[in-house]
């Protein structure tokens, strides 16, 4: 328990330190190369994700775990057809939300994108899966975990499910963005909630981190999570290109939101009903 108390620890401290260091950095080079497209919240938060998930090998090691293992044993080679099979679905759930949105005109088809809203948005869907995936359900779920000596993985899903909500509306609040002090204020500028919050967004949120959760139990690997997790974020960027908003459309429980209102939130329920109506087979060691 004290070395998966220290690993925590150690890992949160590094995050901030070298956050910090590379934010400004990493700012100037964009700022370079495509002036004024990113903002700097932006930025900072894709370093944010960057750096954790380089550290999480480091960490993963230190608990004596073998990060290649999560995504399933090296025998399994069906652990590539399971985590594509997900990805399809997941992408299939967003095509049902915005097709229901078209139905009742929230948003209306435009054709389908080209090759690069597809490359785009496939590459967003696994940079995000990866890094979420082996965080959340990784290090704050299988590890930490083992690390507490193996308690009940019940409410450790659920504690999961709430942190992986909530952190989505951590942000840095307008400040400084110049000079080498940048990425430290802004890490003393994150607020939570600095908007406010969507509870149809946050339900939705809070279903994808048990529906996640339990998969990765079920398995013991990251493969099916990582496949799913991608295949929602990848379809949210694509369906934003292929079934843009109606204009003047108002927000209500029709949508336009894709990922927030009674329509995704419906699916996904339907999704953590099946999945956990099993018991839970904990069979990590």
């Amino acid at each position: 328990m004290k070395r998966g108390i220290v690993g925590i620890l150690g890992f949160l401290g590094l995050w901030v330190l070298l956050t910090g260091l590379l934010a400004y950095p990493v700012v100037l080079g964009v700022k370079e190369m495509a002036p004024g497209v990113f903002p700097f919240s932006r930025i900072f938060g894709r370093v944010q994700m960057g750096v954790a998930l380089a550290l999480i090998p480091f960490l993963l090691r230190f608990w004596a775990e073998d990060p290649r293992r999560w995504v399933g044993r090296a025998e399994e080679r069906g652990r590539f057809w399971r985590m594509g099979g997900w990805g399809v679905f997941g992408l299939g759930l967003i095509f049902l939300v915005a097709l229901g949105q078209t139905f009742l005109g929230a948003r209306s088809w435009s054709g389908w994108p080209g090759a690069g809203v597809w490359v785009g948005a496939a590459a967003t869907g696994i940079l995000v899966a990866v890094l979420e995936e082996f965080f959340f359900r990784g290090v704050l779920g299988l590890a930490w975990w083992r690390a507490m000596r193996y308690r009940h993985p019940f409410g450790l899903i659920i504690f999961g499910a709430l942190i992986f909500s909530a952190a989505h509306y951590l942000r840095p609040i307008a400040g400084p963005e110049e000079g080498w002090g940048a990425g430290w204020m802004a890490w003393g500028r994150l607020e939570l909630w600095a908007g406010p919050p969507n509870g149809w967004k946050l339900a939705v949120l809070f279903l994808m981190g048990l529906i996640l959760g339990r998969m990765v139990w079920d398995k013991g690997s990251l493969a099916g999570a990582v496949g799913l997790h991608a295949g929602l974020v990848a379809g949210l960027r694509w369906a934003e290109q292929a079934w843009p908003t109606v204009p003047q459309s108002v927000p209500g429980w029709w949508g336009p939101s894709l990922d927030g209102g009674p329509l995704p939130f419906c699916l996904l329920l339907v999704v953590t009903l099946i999945l956990w109506g099993r018991p839970i087979r904990a069979h990590l060691d």
